[in-house]
């Protein structure tokens, strides 16, 4: 018997859904005293990809997960965010920043950060990369 391979669909779900170009970057070390000022100023971060990708909100249906002590409870609203990554993109680690590059359809998304809240995830029917985001900007001013 064949296993089911569903790496055929990634290419065709990254030409359909990952129009956006994003960009997730990790701290590259401590702080470092800018002698000057007398400051410790941020290391500028290492950038570990930057490509195809999109981000979209999941707020928009919140559902109610039962768990096994039988109490329900709403999904998360804090992390609503979800990025989407091909296959071949690196795993997004805890911390990472989410940037939007270039965005195919929606300019407000350009500039717009997220932290990522885990790591990517991983699966044996693996079609694209999901990753659970936290917004880095103020709420209120969009």
């Amino acid at each position: 018997m064949s296993r089911l391979d569903l790496s055929a669909l990634g290419p065709v779900l990254q030409e359909m859904l990952m129009g956006d170009t994003v960009r997730i970057s990790r701290p590259a070390g401590p702080p470092v005293l800018n002698p000057e000022t007398g400051e410790l100023e941020p290391v500028p971060p290492h950038v570990v990809y930057e490509g195809p990708g999109a981000v979209y909100d999941s707020s928009q249906a919140p559902g109610v997960v039962t768990p096994l002590a039988g109490q329900p409870y709403p999904d998360d609203p804090k992390n609503p965010y979800r990025l989407l990554t091909p296959t071949i993109a690196p795993i997004a680690e805890r911390d990472d920043t989410i940037t939007v590059v270039h965005a195919s359809q929606d300019p407000t998304l350009v500039g717009r950060s997220w932290r990522c809240v885990q790591p990517s995830g991983a699966s044996s029917l693996l079609v694209v990369r999901v990753t659970w985001l936290d917004e880095n900007n103020e709420t209120e001013t969009r």
